[in-house]
């Protein structure tokens, strides 16, 4: 082998700057979202590098409100969600990890992730993670019968809804706009779920029974007046 072949079969490492570059262009053009940490406290703790834009616009957060700052500060339920521990093996072993999709929540956003983790060489941890929450709705809605589908659709006079696991509306049937004057599409594709349809005086009272009913709570009947599309009061 010659001097050109051994050259072709070794090629020297790229320079810094070419490959800082390649990242660079990596999370400004992907859809998925890239987010960048420095372990602090030998491994104890991950703080934000870099956050690209679509992670931004997956986790509904500015790169400026969390750049410095610890990833359990800004989202309290990472360690829950498990991807706290794949941080600290990466971050230690070397060896990228692939976070199987999980349900990611906290007070403020909640949703089905996907995360793959390595570490760079400059020692800093990177997440490459997409937001799969439509597909797992997706996913769970095929697993319901047509048949249920259509003998609620058709023969129910009351209101039904189905909640996901995040709290978002994933189906429910035609009489939601007789009741609150919504449709089936916008009820769907409301985000702050039910705060929309409940008197602002009940708000907080509904809140709190209904973050303990998706923590697995019991749920228990609690009263409150409705509040249709058009301001209408239903309820005493």
């Amino acid at each position: 082998m010659d001097k050109t072949d051994a050259n072709a079969a070794n090629p020297a490492p790229e320079p810094p700057e070419i490959v800082r570059a390649k990242l660079e262009a990596l999370q400004d053009h992907t859809n998925s979202g890239v987010a960048i940490y420095r372990a602090e406290a030998d491994g104890e703790d991950f703080v934000f590098v870099d956050f690209n834009r679509a992670a931004e616009r997956i986790e509904q957060v500015s790169r400026s409100e969390l750049i410095g700052k610890s990833v359990v500060e800004v989202f309290p339920g990472v360690k829950e969600f498990g991807l706290f521990e794949v941080f600290q093996r990466v971050w230690k072993t070397g060896r990228p990890e692939e976070h199987p999709v999980s349900i990611y929540r906290d007070e403020r956003i909640a949703g089905w992730r996907q995360n793959y983790v390595c570490r760079l060489p400059n020692g800093h941890v990177m997440a490459i993670y997409d937001d799969v929450t439509q597909t797992k709705r997706s996913e769970l809605a095929s697993r319901m019968s047509e048949q249920c589908f259509r003998a609620i659709a058709n023969y129910t006079y009351d209101w039904e809804v189905w909640i996901g696991p995040t709290g978002r509306v994933l189906w429910t049937n035609p009489a939601v706009e007789r009741v609150t004057g919504y449709a089936v599409k916008e009820l769907i594709a409301l985000r702050d779920y039910p705060a929309p349809l409940v008197h602002p005086d009940d708000r907080n009272r509904i809140a709190r029974a209904f973050r303990s009913a998706m923590r697995g709570g019991s749920g228990n009947d609690v009263q409150f007046r409705l509040q249709r599309k058009d301001g209408g009061i239903v309820g005493s």
